[in-house]
């Protein structure tokens, strides 16, 4: 797109990196001592020196949420998640037991109670820190002249090897000595000592791995349309599976019972680790064959060749000694979300969405997703699917909606009404969408399932025998659920009001909005709505109209024409607008509406971006109303 360069320096200071390397949380190797540096709102943390970037810590209710595995790798504590949502942390001795979403918190047994409740943000677990670094035996405490929490201690003691020599046996599941997966044919020999961890809903990816060691074995599938050459084949494994600080050491083509494989072998830089990957494609398969050990010489790879040799890309259904570990029958998957108490059938070939809070899984047929929220008091189904179609109509222009009807559709758990409706972004490509609502005891339960218009009966036929599959077991969300809001369900007249001591003035904001960079006395923020974000910069020494004027020279540069230039006061505040047509990557079009505020020889700069579709009046005004909330101090 044509903006993409200038909105790339808008954006650049706005990235937030959540990984963070594993070598950054080493503690010092020589005294076993730990000290973690950090601040609220800030990205950045140092660990014995060494600076990462994590999830940006925050405080709430003068709690200090710190992300879960600062304190885990940073301190050696072992990791122990059950339900998806408990989680017990081991040091030494001690034990601390936090719940996601409860302020209950067990320590060495006893309960406690804390201000704020676990919660994941972005994918990040974050933790109340004091309670459970204090029951580590550390200290926390400020750094007067950084403004620095600092946490001290020292790291968990190793624990205690089997001196006895023996080797540990994995159950051999009654006489199978080999797993296999019949839907996507491949078999491979158990590998030893080892057990299977993990298996993504579809079963295209498969880990074992040990909890006494850096030990892992992962058997992964990836659907391609075209015959791979041997560069080809590399340079997916490559970009598919190699990390920042794999070293490639062994690269080349090898044959095992009559195959051929092309087998890299990598050393890590900071983990201690050696990887060995082997990708072979049969018909539209390629097929990932994984290893890796703890170590820094090859040859610790040695034990493990004759596991990866067993592997084959057949499944023998006659074999009786090969456990079927396949997740599909018919075709179908089967979906069990416990914590949400969830069961479904989908098509092989969706997956799980990581990014999303609740249960969302996608694929290129359709999208679907499913969200718990409480009954409001005095609500009925009919009230509630009013409101959603409000909420259509105040989000979506006229146009870009069409064949709007509202239905019902018998569940397993009962009668549920449907909002249906066709909408698009850019006026070519339209979309289906099917808004289940359904109310069972104190509970609501919502199901989006969308698919392409193009489809026709074909999606239309999906999405019902999808639904015919669903299952809620509303006995544990009475059970082990408290009060939920619904996130598309609030009211949005409700504001929250920032404030930037540094630059001196307050803004409103709407409470609905999520918050990517909240710290208002930084030189930029972000937020971010269901269909667009704004981004407000503020910029020292420079008057409205000539931050205004660079932008538009820079703009125009670009070959982008500016339209609607206003401006109008702020108590006596200058402000300048205009606005500007943009496309997003996926070349749907949007509207770009800046601001520039002066004060005091300031400006303050909002870029509220929003798709076309849904540029309606109420939104454009809403951009309008959070400009004219600032107020100067």
């Amino acid at each position: 797109m044509k903006m993409k360069r200038f909105m790339f320096m808008l954006l650049a200071v706005l990235l937030v990196v959540t990984i963070v390397p594993a070598a950054a949380f080493a503690a010092d190797s020589a005294s076993g001592n730990v000290e973690i540096r950090l601040k609220t709102n800030s990205s950045n943390v140092t660990i014995n020196g060494k600076q990462s970037t994590v999830q940006a810590p925050f405080e709430k209710a003068g709690t200090t949420m710190v992300p879960l595995s600062v304190i885990t790798k940073a301190f050696g504590a072992k990791l122990k998640l059950q339900d998806n949502k408990i989680i017990t942390l081991t040091y030494n001795n001690k034990t601390v037991v936090v719940t996601i979403g409860s302020k209950t918190v067990k320590v060495n047994g006893k309960d406690q109670t804390v201000a704020v409740a676990p919660v994941v943000i972005k994918g990040t677990t974050m933790v109340p820190v004091r309670v459970i670094v204090e029951t580590f035996g550390a200290k926390i405490g400020k750094d007067k002249k950084t403004g620095e929490i600092v946490i001290t201690g020292t790291i968990a003691q190793s624990g205690t090897s089997n001196s006895g020599g023996g080797s540990t046996n994995l159950d051999p599941d009654y006489g199978k000595t080999k797993f296999g997966d019949s839907y996507y044919g491949w078999t491979m020999n158990y590998p030893p000592g080892l057990k299977l961890l993990n298996q993504n809903d579809d079963g295209s990816f498969v880990i074992w791995g040990s909890a006494t060691s850096d030990t892992s074995v992962i058997i992964s599938t990836e659907k391609v349309t075209d015959v791979l050459t041997k560069s080809e084949i590399q340079d997916k494994i490559v970009s598919g599976w190699l990390g920042d600080d794999e070293v490639v050491i062994d690269k080349r083509t090898i044959t095992v019972n009559g195959l051929n494989f092309e087998k890299m072998v990598t050393r890590t830089t900071e983990r201690g680790l050696l990887f060995e990957y082997r990708a072979l494609q049969k018909g539209d398969t390629l097929y990932y064959v994984m290893g890796g050990v703890a170590g820094t010489d090859k040859t610790a790879l040695d034990p493990y060749q004759s596991l990866l040799d067993s592997f084959v890309p057949s499944f023998d259904s006659n074999d009786k000694t090969i456990k079927d570990i396949t997740k599909v029958s018919n075709g179908l998957m089967a979906i069990n979300n416990k914590e949400y108490g969830l069961s479904l059938k989908l098509p092989a070939g969706w997956y799980k969405d990581k990014d999303s809070s609740n249960p969302t899984y996608v694929s290129e047929d359709g999208y679907f997703s499913f969200s718990i929220s409480s009954v409001k008091e005095q609500d009925s189904p009919q009230q509630w699917l009013a409101r959603r179609q409000q909420l259509l109509h105040e989000d979506f222009l006229p146009n870009y909606i069409k064949n709007e009807k509202t239905s019902s559709i018998v569940l397993k758990d009962g009668n549920a009404l449907v909002l249906t409706y066709e909408f698009t972004y850019d006026q070519k490509l339209w979309y289906t969408a099917n808004e289940v609502l359904l109310i069972a005891g104190k509970y609501r339960y919502a199901i989006d399932f969308n698919y392409d218009s193009k489809t026709g009966s074909q999606g239309e036929a999906l999405y019902k025998s999808t639904m015919a599959t669903v299952d809620i077991d509303t006995a544990y969300v009475e059970k082990n659920y408290g009060q939920m809001e619904d996130e598309f369900d609030l009211d949005r007249t409700e504001v929250t009001v920032k404030t930037s001591t540094k630059y001196g003035y307050s803004i409103a904001l709407p409470a609905y909005w999520f918050g990517v960079n909240t710290d208002f006395n930084k030189e930029a923020v972000a937020y971010v709505d269901s269909f667009g974000h704004m981004i407000l910069q503020n910029i020292e020494g420079m008057s409205a109209s000539s931050v205004a004027q660079s932008v538009q020279q820079s703009l125009q540069k670009e070959g982008v024409t500016v339209s609607g230039s206003t401006s109008f006061q702020i108590g006596t505040a200058n402000v300048i607008k205009f606005s500007v047509q943009d496309v997003t990557e996926d070349n749907i079009p949007i509207t770009d509406v800046f601001y520039f505020v002066e004060n005091k020889g300031n400006t303050i700069m909002l870029l509220f971006g929003i798709n076309n579709a849904n540029a309606t009046t109420s939104a454009l005004d809403r951009f309008d109303t959070i400009v004219k909330s600032i107020k100067f101090q």
